[in-house]
């Protein structure tokens, strides 16, 4: 293909892909509801010499009150330290908010932020062209502090560049009541290591009498069921495209299998026990809450319910462990993680700023203390912290967050595999494709192989609109 075609191409298949998210009239006129960027320059280019620069920062939404807080204060503590004033607000958590869309919408209006700080959508944001490489930049983290995870490298570095500089791993994973399963003589890791034992192990431990529910996770439209839903197909070996991306593959024998031993979980009156009232209308928040008042045995979350038990001084904190990722048909553990970066919108106003307030957030004197009180929700996202005496001994003190570290760590490719992360996977995930599945099958009664169809064809749709599989 030519240059001249392919850039064709990209062209139409960002257009097509801004029809998806609701056209480009409807992403300018998102453009006014974001944060506008510091004060304009001199007309030299340089900053007014009688006042400090605004630089706009962004960050991910927080399940756990006190990260975002002490996120938000060491930004504000690096602006005094180097005469910079900062406007930092938060965005959205999950793939299907509106984060992508406002940030195109902010980019095509000239006044992005400066700096966001997020967990995905790293490859939507460079498919829209939207974001400003910054190789240079993780070449110097990785020279400081070693290399960084594979997670965090199969979604930002993309063509040959780096358009995130890595900050975190987001932690968490599969959460279990170890004191509840002891109590009937059951071990998290002999007896919930198959996804067969996890369901078989949840009702067991049930109480719905003294309102113990051994199943908490719900397949209702959140980031935490989308996690859930996806986990368990692949499990089962289901996958979404080929290795090559040349065509889909989700329409199988497998998906069906894996869709309907979900849906019998939350239909079948065996399992009924397990299952907490309206779990099916949940949201990410409500995993949260149910664990952390003590009425769950399971459930599929970010380390955010681990953190916030430990900081409230939760007995259900002590009586928590993590699993390692279960096994399903497929017969192979698929862990890896993602995690969270540094992203500079292009057109931002000041960038040499935004590279250096990344720079500062990710040395061990600033990140150390966020990560070890967060509990596992940022885990280091360079591999020479996990050499450092103060991470050694954390995981050594506290086995779960050596588990979330082992899961996060690992090479597995996520929502794409076996294909590598791309924007059409991602566009997937943001279209709520696998939850809404679910949702055919277990709310409205279609027959799990009714739904897989109907969910690759919506897949179909956004290949073409994307030109993902030209």
């Amino acid at each position: 293909m030519s240059v001249e075609k392919s850039e064709q191409r990209n062209h139409l298949s960002r257009r097509n892909l801004l029809k998806l998210m609701g056209g480009t009239a409807g992403m300018m006129a998102l453009a006014g509801c974001v944060a506008p960027a510091g004060a304009p320059a001199a007309s030299d280019g340089s900053a007014p010499a009688a006042a400090p620069i605004t630089l706009t920062v962004q960050h991910r939404r927080e399940y756990f009150a006190e990260m975002e807080t002490l996120f938000a204060n060491a930004v504000q503590d690096w602006g005094a330290e180097n005469n910079v004033n900062l406007e930092v607000s938060t965005v959205g958590a999950e793939a299907f908010e509106d984060f992508v869309a406002k940030t195109f919408a902010s980019v095509e209006a000239g006044n992005p932020p400066d700096l966001i700080y997020h967990v995905r959508l790293v490859q939507q944001l460079y498919f829209l062209d939207a974001l400003t490489p910054l190789s240079d930049a993780v070449a110097e983290a990785e020279s400081l502090y070693g290399t960084a995870p594979y997670g965090q490298r199969a979604h930002s570095f993309i063509d040959g560049e780096w358009y995130g500089i890595p900050y975190q791993m987001a932690g968490g994973g599969k959460f279990v009541r170890q004191d509840k399963l002891a109590e009937i003589g059951l071990d998290p890791d002999a007896d919930m290591a198959t996804w067969d034992q996890v369901r078989t192990s949840a009702l067991a431990m049930s109480d719905p009498e003294n309102e113990f529910y051994g199943w908490g996770a719900t397949v209702n439209r959140s980031g935490d069921a989308n996690g859930l839903v996806s986990n368990i197909l692949q499990a089962w070996g289901s996958q979404i495209t080929d290795a090559e991306m040349s065509q889909l593959t989700f329409d199988s024998d497998a998906t069906v299998a894996a869709v309907e031993w979900i849906t019998e979980i939350f239909t079948s009156d065996e399992y009924a026990p397990m299952l907490p009232p309206g779990i099916m209308s949940w949201t990410d928040i409500s995993n949260n809450e149910v664990w952390l008042a003590g009425s769950a045995g399971f459930t599929n979350n970010a380390a955010s319910l681990y953190a916030q038990s430990k900081a409230d001084g939760n007995p259900v904190f002590e009586n928590t462990a993590v699993i390692l990722e279960p096994i399903g048909p497929y017969g192979e553990r698929l862990s890896g993680g993602t995690g969270g970066s540094f992203v500079v919108p292009r057109g931002a106003q000041y960038v040499d700023e935004a590279v250096a307030l990344s720079m500062h957030m990710i040395t061990p004197e600033v990140f150390l203390p966020i990560s070890l009180i967060s509990a596992g929700l940022f885990l280091p996202a360079y591999a020479g912290y996990y050499e450092m005496d103060a991470v050694v001994e954390a995981f050594a003190e506290d086995p779960n967050l050596a588990r979330m570290g082992e899961n996060a760590l690992g090479d597995h490719q996520g929502l794409s595999w076996p294909a590598e992360a791309t924007p059409f996977h991602d566009a997937i995930q943001a279209e709520s494709i696998l939850t809404d599945m679910m949702a055919q099958t277990i709310i409205q009664g279609a027959t799990a192989a009714d739904a897989v169809t109907q969910a690759e064809e919506r897949m179909a749709r956004i290949g073409d609109e994307m030109g993902a599989f030209e």
